[in-house]
């Protein structure tokens, strides 16, 4: 789980303009960045990783021994907590107070910016039926922010299952984006999302759905044609199976886009 020395994902820029003082920003989304005073932290331990992800999925305040017999669920008890406890100084020597110990339990130090926070709270906003067309955060902020997938490489069960998690809430958003901005007659930024929601799950024929619904809503019939095409042969090469009879009536113009 090696650092990546980047900066914190352009999308949040400006969220946070009203803070009053220097906060630290974690990435979990396209890869662990930890970064303070805008400065990325490099070379922090694998196990300090682990544990500052951990809390900031869980997002409350964890019993120590919880922690520590889910991040290391092979080691005894005492090895576990050894591990904690080295855990923690891994952190907050590098960032005071990056991680509170109160009593028996531990939470993260107080504010801290997470992407991956800001990025569900904009999926569930956009997926909420009752949101208004016109949301500004509809376009390039939207599909920015949901195109990464959630610490990409990390196999510990907790972050597969956050990771899966993501990944679905992510690209139900995406698609409700691109069907919302071809219905804006906004089809540039609609192509964009649609992609993204391609590029994650190939085989997934509403992601598809949604870029051809955008070739023809372009009157770029080829293309939507080309795009069913290379899709169907996806399909047999990869489960042998056709498209549904709905994405074929779709291309052929029998079902309304």
């Amino acid at each position: 789980m090696p650092s990546r020395a980047s900066a914190i994902p352009p999308w949040n820029v400006g969220r946070y303009a009203s803070r009053d003082r220097a906060l630290s920003d974690l990435s979990l989304l396209g890869g662990f960045v930890f970064a303070v005073e805008g400065n990325v932290l490099l070379g922090i331990p694998a196990g300090s990783q682990r544990l500052l992800a951990f809390l900031a999925l869980r997002d409350r305040e964890m019993p120590h021994y919880e922690v520590a017999r889910t991040l290391w669920p092979r080691a005894s008890d005492e090895q576990a907590s050894e591990y904690l406890r080295t855990a923690i100084f891994g952190l907050n020597s590098r960032a005071d107070e990056t991680v509170m110990v109160t009593g028996a339990d531990l939470r993260l130090g107080d504010g801290m910016v997470i992407d991956v926070r800001y990025a569900e709270s904009l999926a569930r906003r956009l997926l909420d039926p009752d949101a208004p067309p016109a949301d500004p955060d509809t376009g390039a902020t939207a599909v920015a922010a949901l195109s990464e997938d959630l610490l990409p490489g990390w196999y510990d069960h907790w972050a597969l299952f956050a990771a899966e998690a993501w990944h679905q809430l992510r690209m139900h958003a995406l698609e409700t984006v691109a069907a919302r901005l071809t219905a804006a007659d906004r089809l540039a930024e609609a192509a964009s999302a649609a992609r993204a929601a391609v590029q994650a799950e190939p085989l997934r024929e509403s992601a598809r759905a949604a870029l051809i619904r955008v070739f023809l809503a372009r009157g770029q019939r080829a293309d939507a044609v080309d795009e069913f095409e290379r899709y169907r042969a996806l399909l047999q090469a990869e489960v042998g199976i056709e498209p549904t009879s709905l994405l074929s009536q779709l291309v052929s113009g029998d079902e309304p886009a």
